[in-house]
Order: structure tokens, then C-alpha cells, then sequence
């Protein structure tokens, strides 16, 4: 069929996507310099667009792409509307728009002649021709996966050392989740964070495309590598499961697409399409202690735990993590492990810790316990109920789960009313919720009720733990992993979890901790507030606790002891309460690059020296996270000088000048140019330099768990036109940082442009 359908154009941040809908061939290209064959553009990323179906009808299975028909376009508004034809097994229409971000398709519509169920639903697929078809390794299928790119990334997708940048060849044929499904679909395990993404993204050297569904879909989501190419594949199985309707469906925003220069822009592209965003309340950014680093070793004396952190570790909470139930999904304390559990989290509260609680969303040890029978469980086709556990490997003794199934309303009752006794019972200030990819895939079990199915089963059981929770308790905070602002509305703080997965060692945990840290200021980015966390090495406290700085709140999951026998150093200690009393307590920031690689084909993200903008100061709650660069202020930095004993500054803030390495946090919500108190933090030996008149200078260091003045004039000295400051090895482990208060001053003009800042300043 060839109509000599006109193509459709979107343009957007130097970009242009022209997609030739006759063809089916969209192509992304971007802007460069003049190639032999007197091209003017380089290309990111190409394949086709319109949706194919794997089907089942009338016991058989069968490909169809469906086929453009009809075309009308609305070029005042970028609109446009597809009447569709899948042939003999009917037709459908598709809407869409261009934007000024890149181009959606808003309403996908299918109508089936025949009782047809869903195998799986494609972008990014065609038939291969005979030829095609010679050369393919495998011949169940007929169809091949043709969206063309240099490369891949997809955030955390590999571990041990954490990766998100993949060549084209680098995976072979590879199944990676997308959404909240774990290694039950083939990706590596890497924990939680940031999943869910709903989003993945191809390009190259010359910029990079993003893409993902604008509503939760009903089916899991993964991006499907064949050879060197790539697909985005919607898992349904209903030639195993019943179908909402055999003859007629609707999918509402099935696909968006935005671009940026690098993979990092592209993704902040495209979760900026859901905005605008309001923050969330700066109550949700608190700072934990975990007791998981001492409970997966057999330590479950709350006692000892107790006075060794309060000495040492002050925080907002303390998380009482897994194992803390008499069995998983209980709701009620092991008192074999813990016969004084009531009595130890007194203790805590009294300690000044408020209490979070582990836990798990979709998983029970004992059903019958619960009062649930089959009907409430997620079962395998012939009706026996299945089992999951952090690792699928079916030969592994124990620790496996049965798992809830939302469709039952004895199973949401059970989960409403373990929610609202745990918090009746403790008052916790924080629910840590986990194992939301802790579910198999759909080649096994799906909920009985479609509405639940794929993405939307972790969903519904999120959104049911929220909503029974804040019926309590409607301050209380909802920790999760997930950066998609899809899940804005059930989690109030994100964390970057369990670092132990980025790699068993310290330099793979801290370039683990440090690349979730660059993943994690999207999430700032739309107003959500972030904890960090650490794995089970101490000796990656201190690089953990100097992105911290920028990030967010302290976290620590760490154990008494790690697996060499170290504990924790009286210099990290000092750091760790420096940070507890002087970090950010704000939401929504956007990062500021000093000396940083976010990431490409040529290498993994790393942060060396950055900073946080911030929309406004502290006392103006009205301002949007989406604050352009010019609103913003610099209110953190995290600075690192890996280059000897020379001094270090950077164009964008020209007054500073430093050789080790820092932390500066505004206090006051100034930018640190014009601050009248803000603090600087030491993590290594060496000096900081700071143009500007002050009045004065305190030093602290750390004394039970407290920040405590010192007496440390010979480690700093004042007076125009600057205030310098030094720090010897021997004086880290009792030096906490400085409060340094400035003279006052009128700011004169800000500007933000290309990253870099300029003012001026008068007395």
C-alpha cells in the first residue's frame, strides 16, 4: 500500500525526526559538519514506528503490522491521526502529535474481525523477507527487531562494575526489564534503583533518542536486543491468560519520544514531559540508618545496635529491615529473634531515631497464616500457586515466596489491614517498601483481574500500601527505588539502595554510588527528595558521603563490622554528623557540572566536581522544580582534586579555590557566592581559598554523636580579599568542617548561560 502519505517532522533541541510513514522509516538526525557524500546530518537513531502484534487466534500464533490507510493532520498543532489495517485480523487508528520535546502517540486503538489475544505488542518490528529470512538464527519467529542505533542505555542495567552504556554488539540478543520486573526477565540482577525506568535509550556521537510509554502499561516492558538492533516489547502471554476484550483494545500514550545530546539530557527530556511538577514537602528528605547490613549476618541484638549508632551515626531514623517479621508479609515482630522488639524500639525513639519499617509489597511465607487461600495468589496455568525469591533459580533451597495477586479483594484487604496495624502499632515515620521486581514474568502467572496485569501489578500494590498508610498517618513517608515520575504519587522519597549490588568490593561500590547519584538528579529534577546508601564496605563511607553533599540525606546500611573486619572511622564519623546537621533540606534541584562525564559509549558516568541548582531559597516554597538555570542558585558542591597539590578552580565558580577535597552547603538557601552562612566540610587533606570580606569562622568537630566547637584558629585564616582554609591528615579525625558567616552584601545581577555563572557583587 502506498498512499504518498506526507512525512512527519518534529524538531527539537538541534534534532530533527522525519518519520516516512509510506516507508515506516523514521530517522533522527542531528546537525554537523559536511560529509563526503554532501550530507549535512549525521544520524542517531533509525527504524520504524508503526505497532505490530504477535497474536493468538484460533489456537494458532501469527505477526501483524499494522499498515497506515487513511492520514489527517493538523499542522497548526502538530496532530495527526492514523486509520490503521492489520489486514484479515482487522483495523484500529492511531493519534498522535509532534512537540516542541519530540513526538507521542497519544491513543492507540485496536479493533480484532476474530476472538484474538494478545502475545506481545512492538514498536520497532517488521517482517523479514525471504532472504531475510535464510540468514536469521531462529525460525519460530518471522519478524526481526529494526531500530538501529550505536548503541544503548539503559541506567544500572549491569553490576560488578555498574554499567549503563551498551555498544550496539555489546549484549548479543538480550532481554532487559524496563519496567519493575527483575532477573524473572533476563537482566542482570542490580537491585532495585533506579527501577522502574519505563524508558530506555539508543543513540551515539551524535546525540541520543529516549522512549517510553506516558501511562503504567498493562503489560511488563522490556527493550528487546536481537543481534545489533533493538525493539520495545509489551509482554502480554494471553495465549496462556484471559483478555480483558478478544475484539476491541485501547492503549493511551503507548509511546513518547524525546532527544538531547547525550543519554543523560535525553532521559531528563522526556521525564520533563510529565511536568509541571510540584516539589514534595522537604518532611520526606530524611536520613536513615539500616539495620540490614547487621540482620543478613545473623546480628539481631537491637540492644547493641542501638548504642553502638547512637554514639556514632546520629539520624532521622532508624529502618528495621528484613527479618524483623515472624515470617515475610506477617506484619508481626519474630520475638525469637527479637523477644524484646517493643522495648528496643523505645530505646531507639529515646535515642531521638524516629522508626521505619521493612516492607515486602507482593510477597507471603505463609498463606494460610494470613487467611488466603489459592484464589488469593498468583498461580501458573495449571492453578498451583507460584514462588519467587530475589533470585529465580528454581534449584535454589529456600527462601522462596508465594505472591499476592491484587485481583482478590481478601488479598487488598489482608495488605489494608497489615498497613494500618503496623502503623496503629509503631507510629512509624517512614515505610520502606521493596521487592516490587520480586515477581515472575507472565510466561508463568498473571493477576486473574487484567487491570493488574504487568506494569500495574507492583503499582497497585504501591499505591494500596500508600493509600492505607496515610489514612493513618497522612505525613508519613513511602521509600522507594523508581526515578519515572509515573510514581510520583505512591513514594515520597527515593532511594539509591543496596550498593552491595554494584559490585563485591569497595571501588566498585564507590563508582557504583557515584553513577547512581548522576541517575538519581533526574528524580531531583521533578521535585522528588533522595537518600543515599551505602553497601557493606567502609571504606566507601567518605566518596559516598561527598556526593551526598549535592544529593540529598545520609543512608547507611553498613553492618558493625564489613566482611574485612573494618569499622567506622572517627573521620567518617565526623563527616556523617556533619552532614546530619547541615545538609540540603530542600526538594527539586537539577545538577551543575563542574568536572563530570554523564556518560556515553566511550565510557561509564562519573562525577568528580559538581554542584546543585536550586530554584529558590528556603523561604519561597511556591517555585516549580522546572526553575530555568537563570533562577537557580548554587546551594551545594561536592569538590574533588585528583590532581596533586596545584589548586583547582572552574569557571563556574570562579572564587573558590581548592586543592583536596570539599563539600559546601549553603545554609541560609543562597547561592554559595553570595551566602551569609554557609559550611564547608573536609574529606581530605587540603585547602579551600574563598574570595569575599567575612566575619567569622567556627570550627567543629564531633563528640557523641554532636556537633562540638573547636578552637582551630591555626587551621584557617580571614581577611581581604579572601578566607583560606587548610587541613592536615592528622586533623580529620576529630575536624567536623566550618561555619563560615560572611559579610553582608547586595547582590547586583545573576546569569546563568552555558553553565556559567557570573555576578556582582557590592558591600
Amino acid at each position: 500500500m502506498n498512499l504518498q502519505i506526507p512525512p512527519i517532522v518534529a524538531a527539537a533541541a538541534g534534532k530533527r525526526l522525519v518519520w516516512d510513514v509510506d516507508k515506516d522509516l523514521a530517522v533522527l538526525t542531528a546537525d554537523g559538519p559536511q560529509a563526503s557524500d554532501g550530507n549535512l546530518r549525521k544520524v542517531i537513531w533509525s527504524g520504524s514506528l508503526l505497532p505490530a502484534f504477535e497474536l493468538e487466534t484460533d489456537g494458532g500464533a501469527n505477526y501483524v503490522k499494522a499498515a497506515v490507510s487513511a492520514m489527517k493532520t493538523t499542522p497548526e498543532t502538530g496532530e495527526f491521526r492514523f486509520a490503521l489495517d492489520f489486514g484479515a485480523y482487522g483495523s484500529g487508528s492511531l493519534l498522535g502529535e509532534t512537540t516542541d520535546w519530540g513526538l507521542r502517540f497519544t491513543r492507540l486503538e485496536t479493533n480484532w474481525t476474530k476472538e484474538t489475544r494478545i502475545v506481545s505488542f512492538h514498536f520497532g518490528t517488521r517482517l523479514m523477507t525471504q532472504v531475510e529470512l535464510s540468514r536469521a538464527p531462529r525460525l519460530d519467529r518471522p519478524f526481526w527487531s529494526d531500530w538501529s542505533s550505536e548503541g544503548y542505555c539503559v541506567p544500572v542495567a549491569g553490576s560488578s562494575p555498574t554499567h549503563s552504556f551498551f555498544r550496539s554488539w555489546d549484549m548479543g540478543d538480550a532481554t532487559l526489564p524496563l519496567g519493575s520486573f527483575g532477573d524473572a526477565m533476563g537482566t542482570p540482577y542490580a537491585a532495585a534503583f533506579p527501577r522502574p525506568l519505563y524508558a530506555a535509550a539508543m543513540g551515539g556521537r551524535h546525540g541520543w533518542l529516549a522512549f517510553g510509554p506516558g501511562e503504567i502499561p498493562d503489560a511488563s516492558m522490556t527493550l528487546h536486543l536481537q543481534s545489533v538492533t533493538a525493539s520495545l516489547r509489551y509482554a502480554y502471554r494471553e495465549d496462556l491468560w484471559s483478555a480483558p476484550d478478544l475484539r476491541n483494545r485501547q492503549w493511551i500514550e503507548p509511546l513518547r519520544l524525546a532527544w538531547g545530546d547525550t543519554g543523560y539530557e535525553a532521559f531528563g527530556r522526556l521525564y520533563e514531559t510529565f511536568g509541571p511538577f510540584e516539589q514534595k514537602s522537604p518532611h520526606h528528605a530524611r536520613s536513615f540508618i539500616c539495620t540490614w547490613g547487621d540482620f543478613k549476618e545473623g546480628r539481631f541484638d537491637l540492644k547493641q545496635f542501638e548504642r553502638r549508632v547512637s554514639r556514632t551515626t546520629p539520624a532521622d531514623m532508624v529502618i528495621i529491615d528484613d527479618c524483623w517479621e515472624s515470617f515475610v508479609g506477617s506484619g508481626e515482630p519474630h520475638l525469637e529473634r527479637f523477644p524484646n522488639f517493643e522495648a528496643d524500639l523505645d530505646r531507639l525513639r529515646e535515642r531521638g531515631y524516629e522508626i521505619a519499617i521493612w516492607q515486602s509489597l507482593g510477597w507471603t511465607d505463609d498463606p494460610a497464616a494470613s487467611g488466603l487461600t489459592e484464589e488469593d495468589l498468583l498461580c501458573g496455568p495449571d492453578g498451583t500457586p507460584r514462588q519467587w525469591r530475589w533470585s529465580g533459580n528454581p534449584l535454589a533451597e529456600g527462601g522462596y515466596h508465594y505472591l499476592l495477586d491484587p485481583s482478590s479483594e481478601r488479598t487488598r484487604k489482608l495488605i489494608v489491614e497489615r498497613v494500618r496495624r503496623i502503623m496503629h502499632r509503631w507510629r512509624p515515620a517512614a515505610l520502606k517498601l521493596d521487592f516490587g521486581y520480586g515477581f515472575p514474568s507472565q510466561d508463568v502467572c498473571v493477576p486473574r483481574d487484567p487491570a493488574y496485569r504487568g506494569e500495574r501489578l507492583a503499582y497497585a500494590l504501591l499505591k494500596l500500601t500508600c493509600e492505607a498508610a496515610k489514612s493513618v498517618d497522612p505525613a508519613v513517608t513511602l521509600i522507594y527505588y523508581g526515578i519515572n515520575p509515573l510514581l510520583r504519587d505512591v513514594t515520597d522519597l527515593i532511594n539509591l539502595d543496596d550498593l552491595g549490588d554494584a559490585g563485591d568490593s569497595a571501588a566498585h561500590e564507590i563508582a557504583g554510588h557515584n553513577q547512581r547519584c548522576l541517575w538519581a538528579s533526574l528524580a531531583a529534577a521533578h521535585g522528588m527528595p533522595v537518600n543515599t546508601s551505602t553497601g557493606y564496605y567502609w571504606d566507601t563511607l567518605g566518596p559516598i558521603l561527598l556526593d551526598t553533599a549535592v544529593v540529598g540525606v545520609n543512608g547507611l546500611t553498613i553492618g558493625e563490622f564489613d566482611v574485612d573486619g573494618k569499622r567506622i572511622t572517627a573521620a567518617d564519623q565526623a563527616r556523617w554528623i556533619a552532614l546530619q546537621t547541615w545538609h540540603r533540606r530542600t526538594c527539586g534541584w537539577k545538577p551543575l557540572w563542574l568536572d563530570a562525564d554523564t556518560g556515553s559509549l566511550q565510557g561509564e558516568p562519573k562525577l568528580i566536581s559538581w554542584g546543585r541548582l536550586e530554584a529558590t531559597s528556603e523561604g519561597d516554597t511556591t517555585a516549580s522544580a522546572a526553575t530555568t538555570a537563570a533562577e537557580a542558585a548554587l546551594t551545594a558542591l561536592a569538590l574533588r582534586n585528583n590532581d596533586g597539590a596545584e589548586a583547582k578552580r572552574y569557571e563556574q565558580a570562579p572564587y573558590l579555590r581548592f586543592t583536596g577535597q570539599w563539600a559546601i552547603l549553603s545554609q541560609d538557601g543562597l547561592d554559595l557566592k553570595i551566602s551569609k552562612r554557609f559550611v564547608c566540610i573536609p574529606f581530605s587533606a587540603g585547602t579551600l581559598a574563598i574570595d569575599g570580606e567575612f566575619s567569622g569562622v567556627q570550627a567543629y568537630g564531633a563528640v557523641d554523636g554532636r556537633l562540638t566547637p573547636l578552637d582551630a584558629e591555626s587551621a584557617f585564616s580571614s581577611g581581604p580579599p579572601e578566607l583560606r582554609l587548610e587541613v592536615s591528615d592528622g586533623e580529620l579525625s576529630k575536624l567536623a568542617g566550618f561555619e563560615i558567616q560572611r559579610q553582608s552584601l547586595t547582590l547586583l545581577s545573576t546569569s546563568v548561560s552555558s553553565g556559567n555563572v557570573e555576578y556582582g557583587l557590592s558591600k
